[in-house]
């Protein structure tokens, strides 16, 4: 129908108002929102609301709204350091695109029951920073940690295999050996090993970004020590360590770096150390020694899977520069080291203060006062009981390409000292002198005490004008070589005593040649002045020697001459006597028998005292007179021998060479006819002169 609406549309028409003036109802008119602005705000109100309830959550983590799970946090991290972790302070949580930082007060971590103090930890404050990616890599492991007032305690258990910070979960937000960078202020840290009797106090404090200064002390076995240095950490390099420690006499230093600040231990440092006595150095090691010379030496101290590796070993104890390499192995019951060291200069003086080589009083201090005089010792004072020797096992090989502090000039030591089960091998050793060589073999079994001592030592073909330079003997124009040996075993709690108490025998054996003296020196037993009152050879003159033998029989620490007879060609030297190795004294006299009739040239006895590192030589005296008793009566007569002693009558025989050669005793030497008549007079004693054998 013409004019009309389609059906149903009408409804769909806006009214006009109803009651509204007219020109109110023209001006008005609704259009409706479309579809893309309400989503566009519904959209703005999901993102503030998606960026507010994340600030609102940050803000109250960070203002401590995980406080109230402290006690399940608490609970978790006890089961996983298996000890009581407890946290009395709130708990806040900082949350960042690239990490996750936890921080708690008031946090205490208990010690394990067998610890000396109840706490492992008990500080103020304690933020714990992880990585973001570690989360998301399934691997949470803690990448910072500081601390802020309060005490950390590290202890170790009496037997050294425990340790009270040990446990905690690797691979988990526990794992405290996952820690890169490490903050410490106003916390003290204590240590304690009773097994090494050993304990510590050190104040950290913040000296920067990642950076700890460390100052205190502590003692070790009762000595003293203090202090100070720095460890910086960062979580994406290596923690550098800086100490440096000193005691009474003993200075050390140590620097270098470490993976992490839980890997100290395994740290590649740098080690300097300097003293007076070298052996107060070698007691940090568990090692005793003798008083020892200064030193100062440095190397490499890195942790290799046995124990300890000194590598680069540079510097010198005394006068002897050393260099080379030790393993300290602490696997097994005792701590073994295994070394190689050398030396391009030996001093002999060391080399004797190592074995207790020192000088000592001739008499008791208190019979003559404080000042009382000293002399020097040659036989060695080194502990030999089951403590000092069964403490450590050591393999060590020694060489020196020259040795100081003997006119020998010894050359070329080589030598291998074994200390394995309170066992000590010192063998093989030898060493280059006066154109021979010595090599020796010593053995001492410390399992039981006292401990048994077996010496074994020999010296080669050896040119006399060399070996006995600094005696008189010239080196130019002597062709005398000598041999010998010495074999000794004893039990004693030292070297000095074994030797004191030993059995065995030392003989030089000195096969035919030529032998020129120089003229008298300053030497107290001098062979120019010994050849000139003996021989009456003038200085410069050749003696012939056919051969000789010096030896000794030792019975409970006392040699006694067994023979001493040197066969020339004018005179026979013959020997009696005793070299007491108890006290280190000698007394020998020496006598020479011209072989044919002789008128103003009968050689005059002498005399050998002393002790055997001072030798002194002297003409024997001669009574003019002897007592003789008549009725009752005693006056002196006229001593004939003594007034015509100018007259030599001609009594000495050569002996045979080949017993002589073969370094046979006296008896062995009596018992041949040949040499028979010659042992007769001036035979050697079997007993020492003047005094009762002992």
């Amino acid at each position: 129908m013409s004019g009309s609406f389609p059906s149903g549309s009408a409804a769909n028409l806006p009214m006009p108002a109803q009651g509204l003036p007219e020109d109110v109802g023209a001006g008005y008119s609704h259009q409706p929102d479309s579809p893309p602005a309400l989503a566009g705000k519904r959209r703005r109100g999901l993102v503030w609301a998606a960026l507010a309830v994340p600030a609102i959550g940050w803000t109250a983590l960070y203002a401590g709204a995980a406080t109230p799970l402290k006690g399940a946090l608490a609970r978790e991290a006890s089961a996983a350091l298996n000890r009581e972790v407890s946290i009395g302070g709130p708990v806040r949580i900082l949350l960042t695109p690239l990490s996750v930082t936890i921080s708690a007060a008031d946090v205490r971590i208990a010690n394990p029951a067998w610890a000396r103090s109840e706490t492992l930890l008990d500080v103020r404050a304690l933020t714990a920073r992880f990585a973001t990616f570690d989360f998301l890599i399934g691997r949470a492991v803690p990448r910072a940690l500081a601390l802020r007032g309060g005490t950390l305690d590290l202890e170790r258990s009496a037997d050294g295999k425990a340790m009270s910070w040990a446990d905690g979960q690797r691979e988990t937000v526990y794992d405290l050996t996952a820690i890169r960078r490490f903050d410490a202020d106003g916390v003290t840290l204590r240590y304690h090993d009773p097994a090494r009797d050993a304990q510590a106090r050190i104040a950290l404090s913040a000296a920067g970004p990642g950076l700890i200064a460390m100052a205190g002390g502590g003692t070790v076995a009762d000595e003293r020590f203090a202090m100070r240095g720095t460890l910086e950490t960062s979580e994406s390099g290596d923690a550098a360590i800086d100490l440096n420690a000193r005691m009474q006499g003993l200075s050390l230093a140590l620097s270098g770096t470490a993976e992490r600040p839980s890997a100290l231990a395994t740290a590649r440092l740098q080690a300097r150390a300097e003293g007076a006595n070298f052996a107060r150095l070698a007691d940090l090691a568990g090692i005793a020694l003798p008083s020892m010379p200064g030193y100062a030496l440095s190397g490499q101290l890195s942790h290799a899977p046995q124990g300890w590796l000194f590598s680069r070993i540079e510097g010198r104890i005394g006068r002897t520069d050393i260099s080379g390499k030790l393993t300290l192995d602490k696997r097994g019951a005792r701590p073994r080291i295994v070394g190689r060291l050398a030396s391009r200069r030996l001093d002999l003086a060391d080399a004797r203060a190592l074995f207790g080589l020192h000088d000592a009083p001739l008499v008791e201090a208190d019979s003559f006062g404080p000042l009382a005089p000293t002399r020097a010792r040659l036989m060695p004072d080194a502990s030999l009981s089951p403590e000092a020797l069964g403490q450590v096992d050591a393999v060590v090989d020694y060489s020196a390409a020259g040795i100081i502090g003997t006119t020998q000039a010894p050359r070329h030591l080589a030598m291998r000292l074994a200390l394995v089960g309170g066992i000590l091998q010192l063998s093989p050793a030898s060493v280059d002198m006066a154109g021979g060589f010595i090599s020796s073999d010593l053995l001492v079994d410390a399992r039981t005490s006292p401990a048994l001592v077996r010496a074994d030592i020999r010296l080669s073909p050896t040119p006399m004008g060399r070996l006995l330079d600094d005696w008189g003997i010239a080196p130019a124009g002597t062709t005398v070589m000598a041999k010998g040996r010495v074999e000794l075993t004893g039990r004693g709690m030292t070297l000095r005593e074994a030797l004191g108490q030993a059995n065995g025998r030392m003989a030089l054996v000195i096969p035919g040649g030529e032998m020129r003296t120089r003229r008298a020196s300053a030497s107290a037993l001098d062979m120019a002045t010994l050849s000139e009152a003996m021989f009456r050879d003038e200085a410069q003159q050749a003696t012939d020697v056919n051969c000789g033998l010096i030896a000794f029989t030792v019975r409970n620490g006392l040699a006694s001459a067994d023979p001493i007879l040197i066969d020339t060609g004018g005179h026979v030297l013959s020997g009696s006597g005793f070299l007491d190795l108890r006290d280190e004294s000698l007394n020998l006299r020496l006598q020479a028998d011209g072989k044919r009739l002789a008128f103003f040239s009968r050689p005059h006895p002498l005399r050998i005292a002393g002790t055997l590192a001072d030798p002194l030589v002297a003409r024997e005296p001669i009574a003019w007179s002897s007592p003789a008793s008549f009725l009752g009566f005693t006056f002196p007569l006229p001593n004939l021998r003594a007034m015509f002693g100018f007259v030599d009558p001609d009594q000495a025989r050569a002996p045979a060479c080949g017993p002589l050669l073969r370094a046979a005793p006296a008896a062995a030497q009596r018992d041949r006819e040949d040499t028979g008549q010659l042992a007769l007079n001036n035979g050697p004693a079997t007993r020492p002169m003047g005094r009762a054998r002992r």
